[in-house]
């Protein structure tokens, strides 16, 4: 396996290769077209430049507390031009009501997600139950918060930066009362990139602790799971899997996700890693190319022209 070459570092009949060797580009959110909180310069241009170029581009995240028009706010600040809500962006609570409505359909379900994630799953025809708690919690209040009036036929979680323990307690209580009750999780981020060098913890432990209590193993809807990757050849009719290429800036979620379905791989380094990480990074692991950022498809295009 050769090691990772940066796209600008290859000669212009390299560049010309690489470029005619995808069709479509699936692309990780955070950390590769913007920042959690801050912006990545450049990857608005890169983005149309790209489409002009003739390539599809898809956008994927593990992040699901934005509603479908924060997202569309976001696209539109970078400048990224003929983006589909619907077709064009994928995130957990979009492959939850997939997998709901295919699963388990009219089931109600329990939800330990964000605000914008329950929203999605109103507006998409999902009866769910959720805990907003507001008030100071005593020990009879906790008891009356934890009693289950109906039962679930799932769990659902992602990210959710107003968890709390009531809500994890109930989602405990909602699968030790109910085998048939199932864990589906969004994705399995260790690490979430909040803005530029500040990296902080992600949710899974919480997930963790979940599981531990009910030892029940979560079905993964998010990077990198491979039920993921059977719902993109689907949804984006992929025949051909090595005329794509995943780019991402993790090397688990993003690389070795992509390089499980069979894409080709490219890691960018404007989100949580540096080269130094990519170099250290077990081989099967390591992506086929990398970049400083999007961004660098300008100049690289430029470059073939």
């Amino acid at each position: 396996m050769a090691p990772p070459r940066h796209i600008l570092e290859l000669s212009r009949k390299e560049q010309r290769e690489f470029i005619d060797s995808f069709d479509l580009i699936i692309s990780d959110c955070d950390g590769v077209v913007w920042l959690l909180v801050g912006w990545i310069p450049g990857t608005g241009e890169a983005i149309n430049a790209l489409k002009k170029a003739g390539k599809g581009i898809k956008f994927v995240s593990n992040n699901s507390f934005r509603t479908d028009e924060q997202y569309m706010e976001k696209f539109e600040h970078i400048g990224a031009k003929g983006i589909n809500i619907d077709d064009d962006v994928v995130h957990p609570v979009k492959t939850m009501v997939r997998y709901l409505n295919k699963h388990k359909p009219g089931e109600r379900v329990y939800s330990l997600m964000s605000l914008e994630a329950n929203e999605t799953l109103r507006k998409r025809g999902i009866d769910y139950e959720s805990l907003q708690i507001k008030d100071h919690l005593t020990a009879a209040s906790l008891v009356d918060n934890l009693s289950i009036d109906k039962p679930v036929g799932a769990v659902l979680f992602d990210i959710h930066l107003d968890l709390s323990y009531v809500e994890l307690a109930k989602a405990i209580r909602h699968l030790q009362n109910n085998d048939d009750c199932q864990l589906i999780a969004g994705g399995s981020d260790v690490i979430m990139p909040l803005a530029e060098n500040l990296n902080v913890a992600g949710f899974f432990d919480f997930l963790e602790h979940v599981k531990r209590y009910t030892q029940r193993e979560a079905t993964f809807l998010g990077k990198p799971s491979p039920i993921l990757g059977d719902m993109f050849r689907e949804m984006f009719d992929i025949q051909k899997p090595e005329r794509c290429i995943f780019v991402g800036d993790m090397l688990v979620q993003d690389i070795q996700f992509g390089k499980s379905c069979g894409f080709q791989s490219l890691l960018v380094l404007s989100g949580c890693l540096t080269k130094e990480d990519m170099w250290k990074a077990p081989k099967e692991s390591q992506p086929d190319y990398y970049a400083d950022s999007l961004a660098d498809f300008v100049q690289l295009l430029e470059n073939i022209k």
